[in-house]
């Protein structure tokens, strides 16, 4: 088995990453009768969601392994802004948020993006 460039498995990380985000935001979903999330496909290294009356806007660079975050009330902007931050993701598939203390595994990460949007913080 050959080893994957680095650029070629932040890639494959990010798109793993991507699909727990929007399988978190469908689990989220379901049995609701209104108020569905709506989150993008994660391309090119950019994911959007949108949930209760807040929008995250996720950045990845494919090439670096670096990202940075931003969470905003409804609707994108710099009078918006609830918080945003930077987060790093190890070829190991552990994620450094600015914002926390030590590493995380993909999962929780992921499902630590989703509760910006849906929980109180």
């Amino acid at each position: 088995m050959t080893a994957l460039a680095p650029s070629s498995l932040y890639r494959e990380l990010w798109i793993s990453f991507a699909s727990l985000i929007r399988s978190y935001v469908a689990a989220h979903d379901i049995g609701r009768a209104i108020g569905h999330a709506l989150v993008d496909e994660g391309e090119d290294g950019h994911l959007t969601l949108r949930g209760e009356g807040r929008t995250l806007s996720i950045d990845f660079d494919v090439t670096t392994g670096a990202g940075a975050w931003a969470v905003y009330e409804d609707d994108p902007g710099p009078d918006r802004m609830l918080g945003q931050g930077e987060f790093r993701m190890g070829e190991d598939s552990q994620v450094e948020f600015s914002d926390r203390r030590g590493k995380l595994e993909l999962e929780v990460a992921a499902e630590a993006f989703t509760a910006k949007v849906f929980d109180e913080e």
